[in-house]
């Protein structure tokens, strides 16, 4: 019925499409257990992990998608520092998509999905030693039986730090290299009109030697209960409580425990809205250690204005320990807006708007005190494509893209603005 296991704070809507990379233009990622949303009309991206021509059978039931691109990109400010460094690069994407199963059905299902990267700048120092090739893999199996239902999501990325891409670009991190690890165990059981679910994550970020961040990782459990009400049939109403810790070099852990309000509820088949609302309470396992108390939430509504026309608007403000500044947390409020419009001529415009403000505070121990940052993230984008249709098996989409980012820091040397603008040539078999 209705599952909740997205992250206290985190905003709950569809994943934006990339504009860098083919598998992320062409390919829905598979197992993203923190995002959920309603699915936009006309979407024209290849998935191929449908009955589409374009995949072919290697088992029964499994579909598998090769896909390839090449982008050429011009980027105003590669370092993302103020002051700018421009370059002019190729970006060239590999990957697959297999699918067996479809989550939606009772029964079994698993799929992975894997990208490779390789950036090639007219000159080779605008690179500023960076690795060249980045990997991103994911994973997922599932179960679902007659009143249970079980899901394993994993995944790695390799981050080098050339990422262009909407959904990629950090703002405290920015250009920094990383080893990503994620796994996620959800867990539904229908009970008592409703859903019991029980959720299982960790995330770790490995940051390369001299970037200057500090690792962070962070488990959590999460479990809720939702019901679906006699009198408002399409909605589900519930009760759920997060826990878990986060342990980042340099600074204490800390241990958070999140009790919120979830809700969601379909208006009809082109509109639905979730959120959840809770208070989240930090304790710092050091001594003389400042613990905080702060309100926390996260939404989204997914709106299929016509059968070319969908939005996707998601909010969230969340609480989390600063990868840089050992002892500081950064308390982050934002909004985020995709519109898709189907054009005449089988165009596509995809256009994206963010937003997020973040303010950082001392927790007591290591910096008693704080730098006093806060920042304005504004980010825009804009992205044109078209699809080419050239054999049975082979389909293919030229797109040209704009995206800007800017952020306004109280500390001058986080500040920095940057334009990206370039076309990409992909191809799926």
């Amino acid at each position: 019925m209705f599952s909740s296991f997205a992250q206290e704070g985190e905003a709950v809507v569809v994943d934006p499409i990339s504009v860098e990379a083919a598998s992320e233009a062409l390919l829905t990622a598979a197992g993203d257990a923190a995002s959920s949303g309603l699915e936009l009309p006309g979407d024209a991206d290849l998935s191929g992990l449908e009955d589409s021509i374009g995949g072919f059978s290697l088992f029964p039931d499994l579909k598998v998608d090769l896909i390839s691109s090449t982008s050429y990109i011009y980027d105003s400010n590669t370092t993302q520092s103020p002051v700018a460094d421009s370059a002019s690069l190729f970006a060239f994407a590999f990957g697959a998509v297999a699918k067996s199963g479809d989550a939606t059905d009772r029964g079994a299902y698993y799929g992975f999905d894997y990208n490779g990267q390789a950036y090639l700048y007219a000159d080779s120092s605008d690179d500023f030693g960076r690795d060249p090739y980045e990997h991103y893999f994911s994973g997922n199996v599932g179960v679902n039986g007659g009143k249970t239902r079980v899901a394993l999501d994993v995944n790695y990325h390799r981050n080098n730090g050339n990422s262009i891409q909407w959904d990629r670009i950090e703002r405290e991190t920015r250009r920094a290299a990383s080893h990503d690890y994620g796994f996620t165990l959800g867990v539904t059981r229908d009970l008592f009109r409703g859903d019991l679910n029980l959720a299982f994550g960790y995330t770790l970020r490995d940051f390369d030697p001299g970037t200057g961040f500090g690792d962070g990782q962070n488990v959590y459990s999460d479990i809720s209960w939702l019901t679906s009400p006699s009198f408002a049939p399409k909605s589900g109403v519930g009760l759920g409580v997060r826990f878990g810790t986060d342990e980042f070099d340099g600074s204490p852990a800390q241990d958070f425990t999140t009790p919120s309000v979830r809700w969601n509820y379909r208006l009809s088949g082109k509109t639905a809205l979730n959120s959840s609302v809770g208070y989240e309470f930090r304790s710092v396992d050091s001594p003389g250690a400042i613990d905080s108390e702060a309100l926390v939430y996260s939404g989204g509504i997914g709106w299929a204005a016509t059968s070319k026309t969908g939005f996707n608007f998601g909010f969230y403000r969340n609480v989390r320990p600063s990868y840089i500044f050992n002892g500081e947390d950064s308390t982050n409020t934002g909004v985020n807006l995709q519109m898709k419009n189907d054009l005449p001529g089988l165009f596509e415009l995809n256009s994206r708007l963010g937003y997020e403000n973040a303010e950082y505070s001392s927790t007591g121990v290591v910096a008693a005190a704080p730098l006093g940052r806060d920042d304005q993230f504004v980010r825009l984008s804009f992205e044109l494509t078209h699809p080419l249709m050239l054999t049975d098996r082979l389909r293919g989409q030229w797109a040209v893209f704009y995206n800007f980012n800017q952020n306004d820091s109280t500390l001058p040397v986080y500040a920095f603005d940057q334009n990206i603008t370039g076309i990409r040539f992909s191809l799926i078999y």
